[in-house]
């Protein structure tokens, strides 16, 4: 038997595995309770074993769920990407993409979606900005086509998920340009520990990394007196006061934010591999391709 000969069955399977429990299952595919519980019935019966334990907490994978998941997800995927494209020929491109977009890519990628669309008006775009915490789960779980962001390490990703690097970032130490810290000529870890820090409210990675350089020198962590979730109003709070915070150099060129720039700090913090995760089906899929063309030319 092959997993085509039960491709009905396989969405309602797909939707009790995201929510974990029959009732959100049936709402997202608008069908009745019994009627969910019969289909998923029916794909075990079918396949000789059990998908899900029931318990009073929802429904959980088996071994056996877990690993019909990847497949039946990249199945769904593989049929989206086939009805896209039928409607393509029939009427010229249409449809959705949904992409995900680290901090940095945030700030590039609407530009590139703009000029997509004036080539194909009738393509609609989702746009989730994230950290990888948030936007690479929405990937693998099939609720996102492309996510641009820092790439995790390579052979750590799920299967069907192709990865293609498009440049390096690296993160620097930044201020207000009229922040006394840029009139030193050299400056230490001693000297960042005096000011407040701003946090990007998802990306406790990044000051992890400065609290191991600062802990090097015998230095306590930074002090983070603001968190937020805008980027925006981390740069805003840069310019109102005397904070500082990490901030890929990258991000700031597209920003267009002269008055911040990196402080004369020299230690490395991170640096990483940055560009695109994306389901392999879709490597030759029209708006993905073009979309993916448009950025490498912009970071060039």
């Amino acid at each position: 038997m092959t997993l085509l000969r039960h491709a009905d069955l396989l969405r309602p399977f797909l939707a009790v595995a995201r929510h974990g429990n029959l009732s959100a299952a049936a709402r997202e595919l608008a069908i009745t309770q019994p009627a969910l519980t019969k289909n998923v019935h029916k794909l075990e019966e079918r396949l000789g074993t059990t998908l899900f334990e029931r318990g009073v907490r929802g429904m959980k994978l088996t071994r056996s769920g877990a690993a019909l998941y990847d497949h039946a997800l990249q199945i769904e995927v593989h049929c989206r990407v086939a009805e896209s494209n039928i409607d393509d020929s029939a009427s010229g491109l249409s449809g959705r993409i949904r992409v995900g977009a680290g901090p940095y890519w945030g700030m590039v990628l609407p530009a590139a979606i703009a000029r997509l669309q004036e080539q194909f008006p009738r393509l609609d775009v989702t746009l989730d900005v994230g950290v990888n915490e948030i936007t690479l789960p929405k990937l693998f779980a099939g609720d996102l086509d492309l996510v641009m962001c820092r790439l995790p390490e390579a052979g750590t990703t799920p299967p069907g998920i192709e990865r293609r690097a498009f440049l390096d970032i690296h993160l620097r130490v930044a201020a207000a340009k009229r922040h006394p810290l840029h009139a030193k000529r050299r400056i230490t870890g001693s000297d960042l520990v005096r000011y407040p820090w701003v946090l990007y409210h998802h990306d406790r990675d990044v000051m992890h990394r400065l609290a191991a350089v600062l802990k090097e020198s015998g230095l306590p962590p930074p002090v983070i007196r603001v968190e937020t979730t805008s980027l925006l109003s981390m740069l805003q709070l840069l310019r109102a006061g005397p904070y500082l915070a990490c901030i890929p150099e990258a991000y700031l060129r597209a920003a267009a934010a002269p008055d911040i720039a990196p402080l004369r700090f020299t230690s490395k913090i991170w640096s990483f591999e940055s560009g695109a995760l994306f389901h392999e089906s879709l490597r030759d899929f029209t708006p993905i391709k073009l979309l993916m063309e448009a950025l490498a030319r912009d970071v060039r």
